[in-house]
């Protein structure tokens, strides 16, 4: 097998890793993936292995923690981390050239059609006897050429752009729900941080999720998280959900104090709770679902809110679950 089939072979086992794990196809994610399935990094191996003995899943802070301990290159940590902006800079300078080259060539072909004509039109009063007849014909034939050069061209780039668009939303979008990932809302909370956007931040965990993998499967997971972030974005709207990792999610209010945030998570949670899950394909009720939340409210330091609202998400699960918990600044 040439070196290019076991290069494709590997990412198509990369991607069903990650999907197997729940896990973002982002390129630190398929990079830890690389590493485990092809044990260039045996370290890495060994301890996923330690991890997932059992038929446990692995979450994104294992890899995570795992990327950043690992002995040897693995192309994250610190200077990953610095590259970023560099990094979404240089795509939106490419996706600028590709806009820019696209227009030039629609430019072009216009220019060459027009010209073409303005030939034809030459040619037919000149008449067809004469030999300056016969060279605007070729000039006419050459034209009609690059013309069509020029169509494919722009094709060409059209279609490079509209996959680097998709690319794009692919690493900001997470596969299973479709919900923003948590890069994406890492990077709009930067963004009202920025501003100065006051905002509250709620962190929802689903309950007993994993007796829910126990006793019906990862399918029946899965379709659970699909069905409690469809009801999240829903009830929530117009405002920012996304699933942070695993069951656990994350809702952005910019411009909503703490006391309304709260009412609107209760009725999220609520909505939720009323809903009657049961398991396509036997039909078998799942029982209630429901989530616990935290809320933190903030205006420029969103990973302090984050940490508050985890930490009273956590307060709602030791105090009997499905409850949401929210404690204004003294």
């Amino acid at each position: 097998m040439d070196r290019k089939k076991i290069n494709r072979k590997t990412a198509q086992e990369a991607i069903r890793f990650l999907d197997a794990n729940m896990l973002d196809a982002t390129p630190t994610n398929y990079t830890f993936a690389y590493l485990y399935l092809t044990g260039a990094n045996g370290w890495i191996r060994k301890q996923a292995d330690g991890i997932m003995d059992g038929g446990v899943r692995l979450a994104q802070k294992d890899v995570d923690d795992l990327m950043n301990m690992a002995p040897g290159e693995t192309g994250h940590g610190a200077a990953a981390t610095a590259n970023k902006p560099a990094d979404d800079e240089q795509q939106a300078s490419l996706r600028h050239q590709m806009l820019s080259f696209s227009d030039i060539t629609a430019t072009a072909l216009a220019n060459a059609g027009d010209f073409g004509r303005d030939l034809a039109q030459s040619a037919e009063q000149i008449g067809t006897e004469s030999n300056l007849a016969g060279l605007i014909g070729a000039m006419i034939e050459r034209t009609a050429d690059m013309e069509r050069r020029l169509a494919e061209t722009r094709q060409e780039t059209e279609r490079l752009r509209q996959d680097l668009d998709a690319a794009r939303d692919d690493a900001t979008r997470d596969a299973l729900t479709n919900l923003p990932n948590r890069r994406e809302i890492d990077r709009k909370l930067r963004v009202f941080a920025n501003e100065g956007t006051p905002m509250a931040v709620a962190f929802c965990d689903i309950d007993h999720f994993k007796s829910i993998n126990d006793r019906f499967g990862h399918a029946v997971g899965d379709r659970v998280l699909k069905a409690v972030a469809e009801t999240l974005a829903q009830t929530m709207e117009p405002h920012i959900v996304g699933r942070f990792g695993g069951e656990e999610f994350v809702v952005v209010l910019p411009d909503v104090d703490g006391d309304t945030a709260f009412a609107l998570v209760e009725k999220a949670r609520t909505a939720v709770g009323a809903r009657t899950m049961r398991v396509r394909d036997t039909d078998e009720v799942i029982g209630q679902v429901t989530f616990s939340a935290g809320i933190a409210t903030c205006r420029d330091d969103p990973e302090d809110a984050l940490r508050q609202a985890d930490g009273l998400l956590y307060e709602a699960k030791n105090s009997g679950r499905n409850r949401t918990i929210y404690k204004a600044a003294a």
